[in-house]
């Protein structure tokens, strides 16, 4: 039979009488299969409009089938055309190919149909075609904006934190209150401390909880008309992490929000024991003040984090203009300590620490000085934090404590036995590689026990663990004598430092001022002295200047005095010859 038979009405005749129906049976049994295909491709496809479009186009078949209304395979191909573009935007290649061949065999029937006669019936083999597409729907995973709708929505049922407003609401509501009318307010950051131990013994998710729970605790404190609300009944917004923040009108109270900073930080903050674990939860805060201007609200953010980090010691801290200035000037000597030459632009300075009984020194102090290219000379106290923050702080401990090997060397050669201290600010000295090289450098330079003497401030100690203990312990065995620098906030802070050596005892300066005139103090400090003295610690009293301060420390026993008193600090350049004069007049 050739083709052109195939293709007419005698060819699909006599393939029809071939089959096991009628010509006449052909439109049953294709609306049969047509409703047999959709309902299958309806089954697995899971998308409304998908479905929407397998059914119009199956309910417009089954309509060329049963009526032949004029036209209605143009409806036909609309529907097909339409199906294609609703799965060209699924991204799935086979339901696309499918859906083409499906309008392409429609083209190809609808041609016979013209030219060859072909029954109207044989288009709807198209829209079989096209439900055959629904078989290959796979579940295609959500674009990224999906996606990231849906974990946002997934956080905010788990988030414990969801109901509080964020930054961006806080910023909205803040431009809005600043722009209704002139207002003279205040923006309070307050960051709780001391989940870090929740979520390590406890789990981050029972962290969550408590800091939501502390958050709503404060939330009532601020149930005020001068606090601004963020929306329904808030007024307290989550900045992220531990970070919370209020803007508060001061139009009718010039400190309300220092009245409401105090009641905060008073009332709400309390240690409690969960699994076995006694929790204590602290908070700081800062504030900004904004005025009638038009200040940004970014930089009154930025203002108040400022003012939280430049002085983590202290629990409440307004912000200072002068605050950004360091912060500018600590950016900039950043920049010039990544560069620094230690041997070239450090220099060590010296102060002599002399024994109240004999006047004759008991140790040279060893001072770190910057020669700053445009500051001029710098104290240590003034780049100790950046050389830290620049991860600078142990080549810089090992290059001091070479320089003060030699000077002993040096001394030595000039027949002078002098100990010299040097200072060491961090914990993260004492560890196994700094003991080593501390071992290293009485080795190499063949020095004795009690030619160094290191300087930790108090803190250092207070915080020791076993391991640091340990390590003390090793120091001391080595020969090196330990002394603990500016005690004077309490006495009984020297009770937390036990089994350890230390050698010397070094009291504040505000503890060397003359008390002679006001007895209670000078009692509680002569007390102080004598407790470190039966401790077997030589107490150093810091800071004296005057003649009247040096009796007075000698008036509370102490073992030795330092001070402008004696000397400024001086270059180490000229340490020996100040050294042989100072024998010569003290002799």
């Amino acid at each position: 039979m050739s083709l052109l038979a195939l293709l007419t009405n005698t060819g699909f005749e006599s393939i029809a009488g071939s089959a096991l129906f009628t010509h006449s049976q052909i439109p049953v049994f294709l609306s049969g299969a047509i409703l047999m295909s959709m309902i299958c491709a309806l089954c697995v496809v899971k998308q409304a409009t998908l479905r929407l479009s397998y059914i119009i186009n199956a309910c417009i078949a089954l309509a060329l089938l049963s009526t032949h209304y004029p036209y209605i395979e143009l409806l036909l191909a609309l529907a097909i055309a339409t199906h294609s573009w609703l799965v060209s935007k699924q991204n799935n290649w086979t339901m696309l190919s499918i859906s083409f061949v499906a309008a392409l065999t429609f083209l190809i029937l609808y041609a016979a149909n013209w030219l060859l006669g072909l029954p109207i019936d044989w288009l709807v083999l198209a829209t079989l075609v096209l439900a055959s597409s629904g078989y290959f729907m796979d579940e295609d995973p959500p674009n990224d904006t999906q996606s990231e709708i849906a974990v946002n929505e997934h956080a905010l049922t788990l988030s414990p934190l969801a109901s509080f407003p964020n930054r961006m609401q806080l910023q909205n509501y803040f431009y809005n209150w600043r722009d209704n009318a002139p207002h003279m307010g205040a923006l309070v950051i307050i960051r709780l401390e001391g989940f870090a131990e929740v979520n390590q013994h406890i789990g981050r998710d029972f962290g969550d909880l408590l800091l939501a729970q502390s958050a709503n605790r404060i939330k009532q404190l601020l149930m005020l008309e001068e606090v601004v609300s963020l929306g329904d009944s808030e007024k307290l917004a989550h900045l992220g992490g531990l970070n919370f923040a209020f803007i508060c009108s001061l139009d009718t109270q010039n400190h309300l929000h220092e009245q409401l900073i105090d009641r905060i930080l008073g009332a709400t903050l309390k240690p409690f024991n969960v699994a076995n674990c006694t929790i204590e939860v602290k908070a700081r805060a800062s504030y900004v003040k904004c005025g009638k201007g038009d200040a940004r609200f970014e930089n009154l953010i930025s203002y108040a984090y400022l003012a939280l980090d430049s002085q983590p010691n202290r629990q409440i801290v307004a912000y200072q203009q002068h605050m950004m200035v360091e912060q500018l000037e600590q950016q900039a000597r950043l920049k010039e300590l990544a560069g620094i030459d230690f041997s070239s632009e450090l220099e060590l300075y010296f102060q002599p620490v002399v024994r109240n009984e004999d006047e004759k020194i008991e140790f040279l102090e060893l001072l770190l000085r910057w020669q700053h290219p445009k500051q001029g000379i710098l104290s240590a106290n003034r780049f100790i934090d950046d050389i830290r923050i620049a991860g600078l702080a142990y080549p810089l401990a090992e290059f001091v404590i070479e320089r003060a090997a030699e000077l002993v060397m040096a001394l030595r050669m000039e027949g002078i036995k002098m100990p010299l201290s040097i200072n060491v600010f961090g914990p993260e000295m004492l560890n196994e590689e700094f003991i080593s090289f501390i071992d290293q450098v009485f080795t190499e330079h063949q020095l004795l026990p009690g030619d160094l003497i290191i300087e930790c401030p108090l803190e250092v100690f207070l915080n020791l663990d076993a391991q640091g203990k340990a390590m003390v312990a090793r120091l001391s065995s080595q020969g090196v004598k330990m002394c603990v620098d500016g005690l004077g906030d309490s006495p009984v802070w020297l009770a937390k430092l036990p089994n350890l050596a230390v050698e010397y005892v070094k009291v504040a300066p505000s503890l060397t001022t003359d008390f002679s005139q006001q007895g209670h103090i000078r009692s509680l400090i002569s007390g102080m002295v004598e407790m470190h003295n039966q401790q077997n610690s030589k107490v150093i009293c810091e800071g004296v200047e005057t003649q009247e301060q040096l009796n007075f420390t000698k008036s509370l026993n102490a073992f030795a005095a330092q001070g402008y008193y004696f000397s400024h600090p001086l270059s180490s350049v000229g340490m020996i010859s100040w050294l042989k004069q100072w024998q010569i007049e003290h002799s």
